[in-house]
């Protein structure tokens, strides 16, 4: 029969009854469609899946189709009720995929690949055999492939799984001493972000909120919505906010607790979570002291641990513990300073050509005057310097004599006479 056809006679298929079928590698159930009336819970049962013909288990009883709702996709049938030789060709199987299992692992340390395999399952008629391995990147595995086949006889599937599908398959205990979420009770696999930690107020330590898999833990995912709900309107944390005509930064906040500090640069205040959420308002463009300020970062000196960096000239008000200290109003308010300097700018710009003429040639004359004072100093150092005189006693001294044939007659005549 042609394809096309076979796949029209399962799409179009009509079951009176449905069941839930769970396999053994599996953590979740699948919904197969069957005309048998007496399936029960626990029985054992032959299907046909898109891998091929597997064994599996009964989940539910046989359920009427009518009151079932209808799947998105086309069902797979139920062939029929597992007998003795079904479970003997189960549990031979099982032998054989150890074999097959020691011999794809003898392969791949032969052809080096960087592959870890998990495990290996036969399917019911022994048609097809699938290999789960894990990798940290693709592998090239088309050599391997040939190989198994020529040795197993069989089609062969090989399936790359992460790592928290690893965990799932191999299980383990988790830091809250349970079992593994993965391998106990869940079917299917959470994206887990780090934004699920922000939202709780954890500290980003991805060692305390990874698993055993090396991702983030599950369980971030259980409370996120809960979190979401408990912070909806509070301010981020490390931000400046105003409670009771006071600037502060808010340092840690605890929705278990209901608590949350603020801090400046000379008090603290431990207030509710709901005081924070309705008495505070955040104020942006706020500098708020902290009282151990950072290295190299420029101190200054605000009450009560706060200065506004848009105020206006003629808004600088003195606080109490400036007063002390014998800072005034007048001494903060540097505005005409700034005026000035603005001043000297725009006449500097303003200047005339000839300024700037002369200001060119003045590197010039500089040059000038440089060089006419090193050749100055050149010439004061050769008079000061004495001038070696050859000592023509020594025997050991050879003296040679540089000077032309004119000026050695001339000192030879002088000689003479």
């Amino acid at each position: 029969m042609p394809v096309e056809k076979m796949m029209t006679r399962t799409i179009e298929a009509h079951y009176d009854y449905v069941v839930s079928i769970r396999f053994q590698n599996s953590g979740r159930s699948y919904t197969f469609g069957t005309s048998l009336a007496n399936l029960k819970t626990g029985d054992k049962v032959v299907v046909e899946t898109s891998q091929g013909i597997e064994l599996g288990v009964c989940q539910s009883g046989s359920t009427p189709s009518d009151i079932y709702p209808v799947p998105k996709s086309p069902l797979m049938p139920v062939l029929r009720k597992a007998d003795q030789e079904d479970l003997a060709d189960y549990a031979e199987n099982l032998e054989y995929a150890k074999d097959a299992f020691a011999v794809c692992e003898e392969e791949i340390q032969a052809l080096g690949l960087g592959m870890r395999l998990l495990s290996a399952e036969y399917m019911l008629d022994r048609s097809k055999i699938l290999f789960v391995y894990q990798a940290d990147q693709r592998v090239d595995f088309r050599e391997l492939l040939k190989i198994l086949g020529s040795r197993l006889h069989c089609r062969i599937e090989l399936r790359q799984i992460g790592e928290r599908d690893k965990a799932k398959m191999v299980g383990g205990i988790g830091l809250c001493g349970m079992e593994c979420c993965c391998a106990r009770f869940k079917t299917r696999m959470d994206v887990i972000s780090i934004n699920m930690a922000k939202n709780q107020l954890l500290a980003l330590n991805t060692e305390k909120l990874s698993g055993m898999c090396g991702k983030l833990m599950c369980c971030l995912k259980y409370e996120d919505a809960n979190y979401k709900e408990l912070t909806a309107g509070l301010p981020k944390m490390g931000a400046h906010v105003e409670y009771e005509g006071t600037m502060y930064r808010v340092t840690s906040m605890n929705v278990m607790t209901n608590e949350a500090r603020l801090e400046n640069s000379e008090s603290y205040e431990v207030i509710s979570i709901d005081d924070l959420r309705e008495k505070t308002v955040v104020r942006k463009g706020v500098a708020v002291g902290r009282k151990t300020p950072q290295r190299g970062a420029k101190q200054t000196h605000i009450a009560p641990g706060v200065r506004n960096v848009h105020e206006e000239r003629g808004s600088f008000s003195a606080s109490e513990s400036e007063k002390s200290r014998g800072i005034s109003a007048e001494s903060k308010d540097t505005s005409h300073q700034n005026n000035a300097d603005l001043k000297l700018r725009n006449e500097h710009r303003s200047r005339p050509n000839t300024q700037k003429k002369e200001a060119q040639a003045r590197p010039n004359n500089r040059k000038e005057n440089g060089n006419r004072r090193s050749s100055n100093n050149n010439n004061n150092r050769r008079r000061e310097t004495p001038r070696r005189t050859a000592d023509t006693n020594n025997p050991n001294v050879t003296v040679r004599s540089f000077k032309s044939s004119k000026t050695r007659a001339e000192e030879a005549a002088k000689g003479a006479q």
